[in-house]
């Protein structure tokens, strides 16, 4: 077999392997990454609903944007940014109060990014399975 053929062969394997390696830490942590958001949220309830904002985190693994395969998301995706980083309540055209940021976004995406990294790592140097 010709050299450069046996080469691409191995390093198209591998390039499946680490695919398959990245996928798996992503379900994992995206998994757990649920469950820290849907425990720190704040829980307001919806309009006129009985769900809360925090039962309401879901992964969707089926976006491939930026490379990446999973993406984690609220159904209420409008709440998110006013309670993360707070706004001033209006009534009537004026301005009279401040809800204040409940950060719970931002650890949980600090988290992630520190955990997809290190596990991820951890496979490769371990020989991907």
């Amino acid at each position: 077999m010709d050299l450069t053929k046996e080469i691409n062969s191995i390093l198209q394997e591998y390039a499946s392997a680490v695919d398959k390696c990245v996928l798996e830490v992503e379900t994992a942590v995206s998994k757990e990454a649920i469950k820290k958001l849907k425990s720190t949220s704040p829980k307001a309830k919806r309009n006129g609903g009985h769900k809360h904002y925090a039962d309401d985190w879901k992964v969707d693994n089926k976006s491939k944007k930026h490379y990446a395969h999973t993406i984690i998301h609220n159904k209420q995706y409008q709440l998110t940014h006013l309670l993360e980083k707070g706004h001033d309540i209006v009534r009537n055209g004026k301005v009279v109060g401040h809800a204040n940021a409940q950060p719970h976004i931002k650890p949980v995406e600090e988290w992630v990014k520190t955990e997809v990294e290190q596990q991820i790592e951890k496979q490769i140097k371990g020989g991907l399975g």
